[in-house]
């Protein structure tokens, strides 16, 4: 039956496909990064144009990775959202397609705002929020698009799936769906009684949701609204993150205003309740700690990998390069695990290492000592001998009074890790006590870095806007240091152009 509801559907949507082509036409002409790179990203994901915030669904279809996100083409900020999309073969070297949700029906024609993806019986369907506002007032359904080919969407024509409840709510979004046995899941975020809930939504075929409860409870502590959830089991546990507006800081935990973090628990799908969970700020824990991340999704990969991406920016942020019509960019692509203490872990994947191109140094580096980066895209490993030291890294570009730093510091005394990219509020803390040696995995990338911690135990996430780098060795210990140049890993493919003009462009419209 479900797919016989798929097929009517397509066969009925593709009659309408010459009235909503305009932005394949617009991305076939848009062949190169035409606006001004001084801040362009090398190898992680940014718009082609405009501005892109949180990745909206990830999944692995036809053979190839899938990674949309939030994306408004016409400027470096905000507007009306549309869905933009790359794919990989290998979750390293990644191709633009065409923004596949544009915002041009009754239902979410001022924005089609962040969701899940999933494959079922041979199709891609992607669930998102439609967003509408009228009066002063805000309107959100969640609603479901479909394609066969990954490519081409079509929204269903009974969208709206689910509407607002009875029982009175504000907010309401960010659908993440999966299946379990024969049953499908819906999670979305939303307000009830002045308070941050998730509501649990099932189905039997994707398409008839009916509300099943209000799933979890805030203990108060925990903001004002819960975004982008997302669900998943990873070594046995069951694993809930959240992206949550507006909770306080607690000494250094929190500091920014706008944090992605998670609650490890037990997940009962015969009640379809979590057991013994309890959502509050002492048990809610940072994903990375750094100030720029947000909205992180994941998905499994066909190895058995718990994978995982994220906005590499938050809310408020300044992002220099909007000035030039573009903003922001996803992390690079992490590996989750649990540990034994039941902390989440991530990890550079281990595919990054095929952007390695040259090796720019490897040598033992004493304390006042320096050098220079030669790159602003590059990766580094850092290693010591032994934790009963400090040791501080130091990237610093300008020069006299205009001097910036990013400072990352090992405390040995305070069994601590922590980053300083200058500022108010510039510093970010984590408790962190290596056992043998100090290990970094640092990711640096035009206007961007990554910190890894040990095997991740701990990960700062922030944006950066270097000039020429230098590499200064401070604190109280030598550090071996490994430098390689990395490659450019994101672009269009010619292919593609051509495939679209043929099968779709040339197909319904002169071209």
């Amino acid at each position: 039956m479900e797919v016989l509801i798929i097929l009517i559907w397509l066969c009925a949507a593709a009659a309408e496909l010459p009235n909503d082509l305009t932005h394949l036409k617009e991305f076939i002409e848009q062949t190169h990064f035409s606006l001004k790179k001084k801040y362009r990203p090398l190898y992680h994901v940014s718009s082609p144009v405009g501005w892109l915030n949180n990745p909206s669904g990830f999944v692995f279809f036809k053979r190839q990775y899938h990674v949309f996100y939030q994306y408004h083409l016409y400027k470096g900020a905000w507007g009306a959202i549309h869905w933009g999309h790359a794919v990989s073969d290998n979750l390293v070297d990644w191709v633009h397609y065409p923004p596949t949700l544009i915002p041009n029906d009754f239902y979410d024609r001022h924005g089609c705002l962040s969701g899940s993806a999933v494959v079922h019986n041979g199709y891609l369907a992607l669930f998102y929020t439609g967003h509408v506002l009228s009066k002063n007032s805000t309107y959100q359904t969640q609603n479901v698009a479909i394609s066969s080919d990954g490519i081409v969407f079509q929204k269903y024509l009974y969208n709206p799936i689910i509407r607002k409840p009875s029982f009175e709510i504000t907010d309401f979004r960010n659908p993440k769906v999966w299946k379990f046995r024969n049953t499908w899941y819906m999670i979305l975020g939303t307000v009830h009684e002045g308070s941050p809930v998730l509501l649990l939504y099932t189905s039997p075929d994707l398409f008839i949701w009916k509300l099943d409860s209000i799933l979890v409870h805030s203990y108060k502590d925990m903001g004002y609204m819960w975004e982008n959830p997302d669900f998943f089991e990873v070594d046995g546990q069951y694993v809930l993150i959240l992206s949550v507006q507006g909770i306080r800081p607690d000494a250094h935990r929190f500091r920014n205003f706008y944090q992605t973090g998670y609650i490890v628990g037990s997940f009962n799908y015969g009640t379809t309740e979590f057991e013994d969970l309890e959502i509050s700020t002492a048990t809610f824990n940072e994903l990375d700690y750094g100030h720029d991340f947000y909205g992180a999704k994941t998905m499994q990969a066909l190895d058995g990998r718990r994978l995982l991406v994220a906005w590499l920016g938050t809310w408020d942020s300044d992002f220099k390069e909007s000035k030039d019509g573009w903003a922001s960019m996803l992390t690079i692509i992490r590996e989750v695990r649990i540990s034994f203490h039941g902390r989440l872990l991530m990890k550079p994947i281990k595919e990054l290492a095929e952007l390695r191109t040259e090796a720019l140094e490897s040598a033992w580096y004493s304390p006042g000592e320096a050098f220079q980066a030669e790159t602003r895209s590059f990766e580094m490993l850092v290693n010591s001998t032994s934790v009963s030291h400090d040791a501080v890294l130091i990237f610093e570009w300008g020069r006299g009074t205009n001097i910036r730093r990013y400072t990352i510091e090992y405390s040995s005394e305070l069994g601590s890790v922590s980053v300083d990219r200058g500022g108010i509020n510039g510093v970010r803390r984590a408790d962190w006590s290596p056992v043998h040696k100090i290990f970094w995995h640092i990711f640096v990338d035009s206007s961007s870095i990554e910190v890894f911690c040990g095997e991740g135990e701990v990960v700062f996430s922030s944006r950066i806007y270097p000039k020429s780098i230098r590499v200064k060795i401070a604190g109280e210990m030598e550090l071996h240091i490994t430098q390689y140049k990395l490659r450019r890993s994101v672009g269009y493919d010619e292919k593609l152009r051509q495939y679209l003009k043929s099968n779709y462009i040339n197909k319904y419209v002169n071209y």
